[in-house]
C-alpha cells in the first residue's frame, strides 16, 4: 500500500473515528520507521569518543 494522504484525505483527517484506513497507514508508517532506525548511525557517547581520540584532558 503506498501512502496517499490527498485520495484518503477524509478517513485519515476527517473522521476521527479509527478505520481500517487508518489502521493501515498506521503499521506502514510504523514498519518505515523499524526499517530507518535500522539504517541510522551508532552514536557515540562523551567517553566512546575520548577513548577513540585518546583525550584525556578534559
Amino acid at each position: 500500500m503506498d501512502l496517499y494522504f490527498e485520495t484518503n484525505k477524509y478517513e485519515l483527517f476527517d473522521d476521527w473515528h479509527q478505520n481500517k484506513i487508518k489502521q493501515a497507514f498506521t503499521q506502514k508508517l510504523q514498519q518505515q520507521a523499524q526499517i530507518e532506525k535500522t539504517h541510522l548511525p551508532k552514536l557515540l557517547s562523551r567517553e566512546d569518543l575520548k577513548i577513540r581520540w585518546q583525550m584525556n584532558s578534559r
